[in-house]
């Protein structure tokens, strides 16, 4: 039965030649076709996945699905022109014409636009934000933001509410709040920021990196009783988990970053980015000419993992360090009033040198035992350090400017001369540990939502700083009524300010919070929702000296009501207590000591808000306003000095904040979204004991209006605009050596227009079949245009007196105009 060598020989050759001839009969038919490849992206030029690309052939339709990178191809074997579709739910399915030719490799790209059809999943999500006190900004928004500082507070700067004089900073005030009265949130871990920092050139750049972003939400008030414990706004960041891979490199005259994302195996995930700014360039444009060393760098990352299908663990790593450096030369700035022209000349010795590093990191793990329960459990340790050195004497000559014999000539005047000569060596260490519980629980009407904190805190400070000032030939303050009468004896000079402080200072406390979400449906069919919330916080501080502790209880409400009319309207009421419990910048005095008795701020807040969706020129559009008052109890007084805050350190002061605000946002230009706003907002204050009454808080300003917009051309969809336009009334200041605060001043009104031009080199005819063009998802590039105007905003003044005594307010200029170039690549 065994089969003869003859046999098996016969049968090897014969399998041979059949194997050959499909060989020939396939490399024919190859040959014989048409490849068909190509990319479907979007509006912003990202690969779509999953999109069917078919041609309808006579028997049947052959196609493919773009990968995740939005790339296909197939063959086709037809020699007549051919009809190719691109389809995929939520986008408009679009058909273009081809003509295959046979042995050709033909490239064929399409640009899917969402259609009309909003899916359920999205309409929740948006139904969810509407109803309660948080806007939801679009991650995409972040890539066309323009400004010195691009990124998340950039954008935040042109909504209503958030106020912000200064280009160079990532800080804000809402509603009438200082820069610490904002709660900043990534991935759940509350962030702190450098308290040291005077002045936008020190600050670098935002904590927050952009790149990492995937959903973002800001409250300016009448937030939940999950959210606390600060007075005035919530900035809830939360970095993106990838279900692809994808890298972006971008670099301009700024710095640059890079930043990867993507999957190991199935169940783990990781973003990484990496961020070096300078602002050097920008600072050329500002009067004090020197020697700048800027160098910000950070890098961070979030990795998870999935344990099951019920439980993962994620990790967030975040490291920073800012390093500015000054070597001052000399600065001139000329400034005049109604009366007269003046010029301030200094010329400068010494140098100053800050350093800030964050570092923090934070383990989160996510369980959900069955489908109506979530449960979270974050522990986090973050630790600051801060320093700020310097050495600077400033010699100055002040000028009076009259116009000569010519045009061109002018005449300089002496009309004060003077030295002033300052130093600092403060330290500033924070380490803070933290560890909390929180859970969902999705019950009848609603969801109960509560959770516990325990955070420890550990500061320690020192400070000695001093200024000394010798203005028109005599010491500033002066020892005596008569500054050169012959019967003084001399003197040692005297400090115009010194502050001093070694202190080491340690707080626990413990949060707890409650709240129940209720749903209910009308008789006439309307939804209301109902939210019920309360949120309690008992901290011990312990110092060398002294020990104190509170307790706090802040209940809090909210209400939305949606009726069935023909217009999509919306209404919402919130009310409730936010207290704001002393951190240590609060409770030293400026002289450095600490204050033992200082208690929590208090706000008693009322917000009304109506919400309107309807079509203008068949395009949506939403219509928001706000209503709100703020009484004020506890409060802190304090003064702003460009960036720096000094408080008062007593509870000495009531006060309210009230306004109106209003935004229009929408589809202004077909596919790209813009919005303007509006605030109208008034705050004040009443120290107690002082016979002043009632007087203006330092973020008091009064209007403001911005735009955000941007455009394209349709003939050419490879280019896109984008303009941020901001103007507010100015802001009070104080002049430094009063005793109380009788006298108001004003700075100038804000005014500045950034302009940003971005080609996607990828979408050109002539560009995107290019061989590296192919390899990449989108290639920028972009041109900036910072204050377009070239208006000269100023941040703060500098008090220098004449020969008479008569001090001056010297404007501290921010920048002026320029331009950045950027080019950003995804891959």
């Amino acid at each position: 039965n065994n089969p003869s060598p003859a046999l098996i020989k016969s049968i090897m050759i014969k399998n041979r030649i059949f194997f050959f001839v499909c060989l020939l009969l396939a490399c024919h038919g190859a040959l014989g076709q048409t490849l068909l490849m190509g990319r479907v992206t979007d509006g912003d030029g990202k690969g779509i996945e999953y999109v069917n690309v078919a041609v309808p052939m006579l028997r049947q339709s052959v196609g493919g699905v773009t990968d995740a990178k939005g790339r296909y191809s197939f063959r086709l074997t037809a020699s007549d022109s051919v009809t190719v579709r691109f389809s995929l739910v939520g986008y408009t399915t679009v058909e273009q014409r081809v003509l295959p030719r046979k042995g050709d490799t033909l490239v064929l790209d399409c640009v899917l636009k969402p259609s009309s059809i909003q899916l359920s999943g999205v309409v929740i999500q948006e139904e969810q934000t509407r109803t309660s006190s948080f806007t939801q900004i679009e991650v995409q928004k972040l890539e066309n933001t323009v400004g010195p500082n691009d990124g998340v507070e950039s954008l935040l700067k042109t909504l209503p509410d958030v106020n912000s004089n200064n280009e160079l900073s990532s800080q804000y005030s809402v509603r009438g709040g200082s820069f610490d009265e904002n709660l900043v949130y990534i991935n759940g871990v509350e962030v702190y920021r450098p308290m040291l920092v005077r002045s936008g050139q020190q600050e670098g750049m935002s904590i927050i990196n952009p790149d990492l972003v995937h959903h973002l939400l800001f409250s300016p008030g009448g937030f939940d009783a999950t959210y606390g414990d600060k007075a005035s706004s919530v900035l809830d960041i939360t970095y993106s988990r990838p279900t692809e891979t994808h890298a972006r490199l971008s670099a301009s005259l700024l710095g640059g970053s890079l930043s990867a994302e993507g999957l190991i195996g199935k169940r783990t995930t990781y973003s990484i980015g990496f961020r070096k700014h300078a602002n050097r360039y920008l600072f050329r444009s500002m009067d004090t000419q020197g020697e700048y060393q800027t160098d910000y760098t950070d890098l961070q990352g979030v990795f998870s993992y999935k344990l099951n299908d019920r439980t993962d663990l994620s990790l967030l790593l975040l490291c920073t360090r800012n390093i500015y450096g000054l070597v001052p030369m000399t600065r001139t700035t000329g400034f005049s009033n109604f009366y007269e022209s003046l010029e301030l000349d200094v010329y400068f010795d010494g140098r100053e040198l800050d350093r800030y590093t964050t570092r923090l990191g934070a383990l989160t793990l996510d369980w959900r035992p069955n489908d109506d329960m979530q449960v979270r459990w974050i522990t986090s340790a973050q630790y600051n350090n801060e320093s700020e050195q310097y050495d600077i004497q400033s010699q100055y000559w002040l000028y009076q400017l009259d116009l000569g014999n010519t045009l061109d000539s002018v005449n300089r005047f002496d009309r004060g001369v003077g030295t002033y000569l300052e130093h600092a060596r403060n330290f500033l260490d924070t380490k803070i540990l933290s560890t909390q519980i929180a859970a969902t629980r999705y019950a009848r009407l609603g969801s109960w939502d509560f959770g516990a904190q325990l955070q420890h805190e550990e500061i320690d400070n020192r400070m000695r700083e001093w200024k000394w000032v010798d203005s028109a030939d005599f010491s500033i303050p002066v020892p005596y009524d008569t500054p050169g009468d012959s019967a003084n004896q001399p003197a040692a000079p005297e400090l115009q300010h010194f502050c001093r402080a070694a202190h080491h200072v340690t707080t626990t406390r413990g949060i707890a919070y409650a709240q129940r979400e209720l749903n209910f449906t009308t008789g006439s069919d309307a939804l209301l929702k109902l939210l019920l919330g309360v949120r309690l916080h008992y901290y011990d501080m312990r110092t060398d000296e002294f020990m104190t502790n509170e307790f706090l209880a802040s209940p809090r409400i909210s209400a939305s009501y949606q009726p069935q009319w023909d217009k999509d309207m919306l209404f919402r009421l919130a009310a409730g207590l936010y207290q704001q419990p002393p951190f240590y910048r609060e409770m030293r005095y400026r002289d450095g000591s600490l204050n033992p008795d200082i208690r929590s701020q208090k706000s008693y807040q009322v917000t009304g808000t109506f919400d309107w969706n309807f079509k203008m020129w068949d395009k949506p559009f939403k219509l928001t306003a706000d209503l709100y008052y703020k009484y004020l109890t506890d409060l802190i007084p304090y003064t702003i000095d460009n960036l720096r805050i000094q408080y008062d350190a007593e509870n000495s002061a009531v006060g309210y904040a009230t306004g109106l605000s209003l935004r229009i946002n929408g589809d202004f230009v077909e596919g790209l979204e813009s919005w303007a706003s509006l605030s109208v907002m008034k705050t004040q204050e009443d120290i107690l004991g002082d016979t002043l009454g009632w007087i203006n808080r330092p973020t008091d300003q009064r209007v403001s209006f911005k735009i955000f917009m941007q455009d394209y051309v349709p003939e050419m969809p490879w280019w896109r605009m984008s303009l941020t336009f901001l103007v507010g009334s100015g802001l009070p200041t104080t002049f430094p050596y009063q005793q109380d605060r009788s006298l108001d001043l004003r700075l100038p009104a804000y005014f500045r227009i950034d302009w940003g031009n971005t080609v996607r080199l990828s979408q050109i005819a002539g560009l995107k079949e290019k061989p590296f063009f192919r390899k990449v998802d989108d290639v920028l590039l972009t041109l900036e245009v910072f204050n377009l105007f070239n208006y000269h905003n100023v941040v703060s003044y500098i008090w220098i007196a004449d020969y008479s005594n008569t001090y001056y307010a010297v404007p501290n200029y921010l920048t002026a105009r320029q331009l950045n170039l950027k080019l950003t690549i995804t891959l």
